[in-house]
C-alpha cells in the first residue's frame, strides 16, 4: 500500500465512510478507488485519470487537492500529452450531428427557364421574319382568293384589348414559380425556428446544473475537447449509459439521445470540454475556473 492510499484510507475510515458510499459520491467506480487505497495505479484508465480520480476522493473527504498533490504527488504517474482514438463503441452506437441545411429557393431555376424561352422565342422570330423578307413580292391575304376572311371573328375586340385579356390571365408556370417559392420561404422559417430551439437553465445544486428540453424533441449532444478530461452520460438512476476513457484533446463525440428523458454529463474538466445541444452552445451556468468538475443535466420532464 502506498503511503498516499493509506493516507487517504485513514481519513475515509475516520469519516465512517464505506467505499460503496465513496462511489456514490464521487460516482467513480469501486474497484479504481480500492486500487488508489492499494496503490495500484496501472489498474486505473490513465495517469490524467488516475489524477483527477485522486482529485474526486479528496475533496469527497474534504481535503485539499493541491496539498495531496504536493505531499504525495511523486507517486503518481504523470500523464503523457497523446492523442488517443475515440473508443469505437461509441463510434458505432451513436450517429454523427448532422445540421440542418435550408433548401435553396426554386425561383431562380424558375427565371432561368423563362429567359431561355424568351431567347428561343425571338430566334424564331427573327428567322420567321428573315423568311418574309426574302418573299416581299408574295400577295396579300385579302388579294389571295383561297383564304377568306372572317368579318365576324373578335368583333367589337381590338387586338390590344385580346393582348391585355390574355396577359392578365396567371399561366400555370407562373403559379407553379409562387407556390414553389412561397412554399421555400415557410420551409426556411420553420427550419430557423427549430433552430432557435435551445435548453432552458433552470437551476444550480452542488455543481449539478439541469436545463428544461420538455419542448424539444431532439436531444443530439456534442462533446468537443481542447484538452483532457474525463466524460461519462448516466441516466436519472445514475447508471451510466457510455463513458469515454480513451477522449483526450482534439476529440469530439457525437451523440444522440432523443429517445432518452433524462440525460446527465458527468464532465471531469469542465475547462476543456465545450458542449453543444441541438447544435448551440451551451454556458456553463458555473465558471469553469472555479468549479471544474461539472454535471449538465438535460430532463425533458423537468418541473
Amino acid at each position: 500500500m502506498s503511503e498516499l492510499g493509506q493516507f487517504l484510507k485513514t481519513k475515509r475510515e475516520e469519516k465512517e465512510l464505506s467505499l460503496e458510499k465513496m462511489q456514490e459520491i464521487t460516482k467513480i467506480q469501486k474497484r479504481y478507488l480500492s486500487a488508489i487505497e492499494n496503490g495500484k495505479y496501472e489498474a486505473l484508465p490513465g495517469a490524467f485519470y488516475t489524477r483527477a480520480f485522486v482529485k474526486s476522493y479528496a475533496e469527497a473527504l474534504a481535503l485539499d487537492p493541491d496539498d495531496i498533490f504536493e505531499t504525495y504527488g511523486g507517486e503518481l504517474p504523470q500523464p503523457k500529452q497523446q492523442a488517443t482514438d475515440l473508443p469505437s463503441r461509441a463510434e458505432r452506437t451513436r450517429p454523427k450531428v448532422q445540421k440542418k441545411k435550408k433548401r435553396k429557393s426554386n425561383v431562380f431555376p424558375v427565371l432561368m427557364g423563362i429567359l431561355f424561352f424568351v431567347v428561343v422565342a425571338a430566334g424564331v422570330y427573327l428567322v420567321v421574319q428573315g423568311a418574309d423578307g426574302g418573299n416581299s413580292g408574295g400577295v396579300s391575304p385579302e388579294d389571295d382568293p383561297s383564304i377568306e376572311v372572317d368579318s365576324n371573328d373578335n368583333s367589337g375586340i381590338s387586338d390590344e384589348d385580346a393582348g391585355n385579356e390574355e396577359d392578365d390571365e396567371p399561366t400555370e408556370d407562373s403559379r407553379e414559380a409562387e407556390e414553389d417559392e412561397n412554399g421555400s420561404i415557410e420551409k426556411e422559417d420553420e427550419i430557423e425556428e427549430a433552430e432557435n430551439e435551445e435548453p432552458e437553465f433552470l437551476s444550480t445544486d452542488n455543481r449539478r446544473s439541469t436545463f428544461d428540453v420538455s419542448g424539444l424533441d431532439e436531444m443530439m449532444i456534442e462533446l468537443e475537447l481542447s484538452g483532457d478530461s474525463y466524460l461519462d452520460v448516466q441516466d436519472k438512476n445514475g447508471t451510466i449509459l457510455e463513458d469515454f476513457a480513451g477522449v483526450s484533446e482534439g476529440d469530439t463525440v457525437e451523440l444522440d439521445y432523443s429517445d432518452e428523458d433524462y440525460v446527465k454529463l458527468n464532465i471531469g474538466n469542465a475547462t476543456a470540454v465545450t458542449v453543444r445541444f441541438n447544435g448551440q452552445v451551451i454556458d456553463y451556468p458555473i465558471d469553469p475556473s472555479e468549479a471544474v468538475h461539472q454535471h449538465l443535466i438535460f430532463d425533458k420532464q423537468a418541473e
